[in-house]
């Protein structure tokens, strides 16, 4: 949710999880002062009394999400392999820029078709960090063990099907491991999470296509990106360079 609004004294029924977008805000809460601005990453527990407004009439945008307890419990359940009660904040403001990026790309993923893998795979990051390192209670995370067929399995399965639009649940079914699980396992086998080694592989193919003369429009759709901004967009973060002037590069070589 995309907010802009001050607010007066009131609960929420689950956590309110998000980040400051723009200005300085601050923050009525626990009956004391809490200030946040650009990047600030905001946790509200579930039922804590609270009020927000913008510093010296300057507008201040924040996003913010609301993640049912029932889901919260589910993935604290994943993440530790057992009932963990989920932990509580005691103070609502944490400074985190890596966070903060991970939330925001997750509010941007959620505003245009999403790429299933990576959106979840972000959330899982977002909670892992979230509770991990700033909760009251410390979390115990499940132990990583040998589970190299699994990885070969994900990789497999993402190399025969890197144009579908993939789920973390589709791979944990194939490999019966938790969602959380498995992408902890993949990332330290691999390097990358799921999501990205995905990415891997599309642009590989791009390049291929590229190479062959291909508009740059129909090789998105060939390689399951959503739309050209998004191949444009991963393919210069990996290749350095634009699919035009990969293309250009390509034919060159051939002239």
């Amino acid at each position: 949710m995309h907010m802009n609004d001050s607010s007066a004294r009131h609960i929420h029924e689950t956590f309110a999880i998000g980040i400051v977008e723009q200005g300085k805000t601050f923050f009525n809460y626990r009956n004391e002062a809490h200030f946040a601005y650009f990047g600030s990453v905001v946790v509200i527990n579930p039922g804590d009394v609270h009020a927000n407004g913008s510093l010296l009439q300057e507008s201040c945008t924040y996003r913010m999400m609301y993640p049912s307890n029932a889901l919260l419990q589910q993935a604290m359940c994943k993440m530790t392999g057992e009932g963990q009660k989920i932990p509580l904040f005691s103070n609502p403001i944490i400074q985190d820029n890596l966070l903060a990026q991970k939330i925001y790309k997750f509010h941007q993923d959620l505003e245009t078709p999403p790429h299933l893998l990576e959106s979840e795979a972000i959330l899982i990051e977002i909670l892992t960090q979230l509770f991990g390192r700033y909760a009251d209670e410390k979390m115990a995370f499940n132990l990583i063990g040998k589970e190299n067929r699994a990885v070969g399995q994900i990789k497999d399965y993402l190399q025969a099907n890197y144009t579908a639009n993939v789920s973390l649940k589709q791979l944990s079914q194939i490999t019966h491991l938790s969602p959380f699980h498995l992408t902890r396992v993949f990332c330290r086998e691999v390097g990358l999470p799921p999501h990205a080694y995905l990415t891997q592989l599309r642009v590989v193919q791009a390049k291929k296509l590229l190479s062959q003369n291909w508009e740059i429009s129909q090789v998105a759709v060939e390689t399951g990106f959503t739309h050209q901004s998004h191949l444009n967009r991963h393919f210069k973060r990996i290749m350095g360079v634009t699919p035009r002037q990969y293309k250009l590069m390509s034919k060159n070589v051939q002239d």
